[in-house]
């Protein structure tokens, strides 16, 4: 229907109807019900073709989206699913992983230890009846297979750091196996190298280079079957001086480069001089001579090492630093074997009763031994005094 005025305001209208063509359906749907008019479960009884048609898309779309999500839901828990059973295997073969590199460090641990168990067997039978070609055999042997389950648990991999190598092969020729050190202890190692001063190292270092002492003290310690990184304990007692003269205790005055007491001294063969109360050096006192005070002090770490510390070099320091009665009362607490008579348990068992003082003594005997071995690594400008760290030998029986 159109309305047509003629002329201006005012004017006749004429009113023009179409027959046939009817207005077109106007349903106004206020919002509250557009959910219900649109998307309800039941259809409007006042529903037009619009609104069937717009009812059927929506439904067919929520349909469609809901198929959508359903598979979308199963992939993902598909996904979840193999994630979790890949989590479950990797982490189960860690487990196994974990335990097997436990257990090849348990077996290395023990095959070092039966080696260090056999070489003091091998020291009673030569005292008793001479050298045993046999025995050298099989303890060479041994090492062959330590060697091999070392490279296979990594401790000599390419990707080891050169310092870590070296503090584990100077703890192996101590006496102590790689296998089964501490965590911390590589670390404490690293920081008391630290501690080492140029000035102090080269100052001792210089005087045992005049004095052509590393090769002297080195041989008279292979020939006592004792590791040549001793020469170290000789540097901390008296920084490789033969003249030194120790403070007074109740023990006497320790003397010479290797510090022993008169007790200790003319225990294993030297002869003390007259002034061996006093505080002053005694050109008639041995321990002033490098030669046989080293000879003195060889056997004296020998006795040590081949009994009570079982072949610790470690212990060996321990006890040498503050004597019998301190120490080897402790170390004589512990179950006589190798495995369980070691530097490790002194700690983990007794480290309360350890002074700061032995176990800073020992720390830098083997800092220096480090360091002695390959000196341009940790930055310093001197010859290792022991000669590279390929001439220095593991401890053998020979």
């Amino acid at each position: 229907m159109t309305r047509v005025r003629l002329g201006h305001a005012g004017g006749p209208e004429l009113l023009l109807r179409v027959p046939g063509l009817a207005p077109s359906e106007t349903v106004v749907v206020p919002p509250e019900q557009f959910v219900d008019r649109y998307l309800g479960d039941e259809a409007p009884e006042d529903m037009s073709e619009r609104t069937r048609v717009l009812r059927a898309t929506l439904q067919e779309h929520r349909e469609q989206q809901t198929r959508t999500w359903l598979n979308r839901t199963r992939y993902l828990r598909i996904a979840v699913g193999i994630l979790v059973f890949l989590s479950v295997g990797i982490g189960g073969l860690a487990v196994w992983q974990g335990r097997r590199v436990r257990a090849q460090r348990e077996a290395a641990g023990a095959l070092f230890y039966t080696m260090k168990a056999l070489e003091l067997d091998v020291r009673r039978l030569e005292a008793a009846a001479g050298p045993d070609s046999s025995v050298r055999e099989r303890r060479d042997r041994l090492e062959a297979q330590y060697e091999d389950l070392l490279t296979t648990l990594g401790i000599y991999s390419d990707r080891t750091p050169a310092e870590i190598q070296l503090i584990y092969r100077t703890i192996h020729r101590l006496g102590e196996s790689e296998a089964n050190v501490p965590r911390g202890f590589v670390d404490e190692v690293l920081k008391y190298i630290k501690q080492w001063k140029s000035a102090d190292l080269e100052a001792s270092l210089d005087r045992a280079a005049a004095g052509d002492l590393g090769p002297v003290v080195g041989a008279i310690l292979l020939q006592h079957n004792l590791p040549r990184e001793f020469f170290y304990l000789a540097l901390q007692e008296s920084k490789l001086d033969a003249r030194a003269i120790g403070p007074s205790t109740r023990f006497g005055v320790p003397k010479g480069m290797w510090q022993l007491i008169p007790r200790t001294a003319e225990a294993y063969g030297l002869r003390v001089g007259p002034m061996q109360g006093e505080r002053q050096f005694d050109p008639l006192d041995e321990r002033h001579d490098v030669r046989k005070a080293t000879a003195a002090a060889a056997r004296y770490l020998e006795d040590i090492y081949t009994t009570d510390a079982q072949a610790s070099g470690l212990l060996v320091m321990a006890a040498y630093n503050l004597g019998e009665p301190r120490v080897l009362s402790l170390i004589r607490s512990m179950p006589e074997s190798p495995s369980e008579r070691n530097f490790w348990a002194l700690l983990e068992k007794h480290r309360a009763q350890i002074p700061q003082e032995t176990y800073s003594y020992v720390f830098r005997i083997v800092s220096a031994a480090v360091i002695g071995a390959n000196p341009k690594l940790f930055g310093f400008d001197f010859q290792p005094p022991l000669g590279s760290p390929g001439d220095s030998t593991a401890t053998t029986v020979n």
